[in-house]
């Protein structure tokens, strides 16, 4: 099997891109906003942060359930921290997490619990990694809460309730190499 099937998952309407797909509204991009004024001068809570960030989470475990896949290794790694201890937010992260973040390595396997930690971390800014399975499926995060999702399927279903959630969903081409 083969990646037939990409997707831009983000936060981000669509309808506000230019013609250079640059998004034009000003919007909260990472957790370090959390207690700031933000777009249309709200806070933005931690509550409102662990929503959106359940949301990507989600999506990505859909797409595994829509695939039959119950794993994805890591590749590319990069970790910019020792530990998690002194970090803002540090109250956020459970042992799981801790302990994940301790372990991660390159080529490792990781169940879906494990993947949704992982993908946390990820969207905290702690670290950066691909994630993939085979030539099934991969997820890429980009900045600013830019994830990218191919599949050997379509998962129809699995996009629709994606979208339902609140995401965006577009067809698009991670701009991240597939390389090992």
């Amino acid at each position: 099997m083969t990646i037939h099937f990409t997707w831009r998952i983000t936060k981000y309407n669509p309808k506000y891109r230019d013609e250079k797909c640059i998004y034009l509204r000003d919007e909260w991009t990472s957790i370090s906003e959390i207690g700031r004024i933000t777009n249309n001068h709200v806070i933005l809570t931690i509550q409102d942060y662990i929503s959106t960030e359940n949301r990507y989470v989600e999506a990505i475990l859909d797409v595994m359930s829509c695939l039959d896949i119950q794993k994805l290794s890591i590749f590319g790694l990069e970790k910019w921290e020792d530990t998690l201890d002194t970090t803002n937010f540090s109250f956020l992260y459970n042992e799981n997490m801790k302990s994940l973040y301790g372990q991660v390595t390159n080529g490792l396997w990781l169940e879906k619990d494990q993947i949704s930690d992982l993908s946390r971390l990820i969207l905290r800014e702690k670290i950066w990694c691909k994630l993939k399975f085979d030539s099934k499926m991969y997820v890429h995060f980009g900045y600013d809460f830019y994830m990218f999702i191919g599949s050997e399927m379509m998962c129809e279903d699995t996009i629709n309730n994606i979208e339902k959630s609140g995401l965006y969903v577009e067809d698009f081409i991670s701009p991240i190499k597939e390389e090992d």
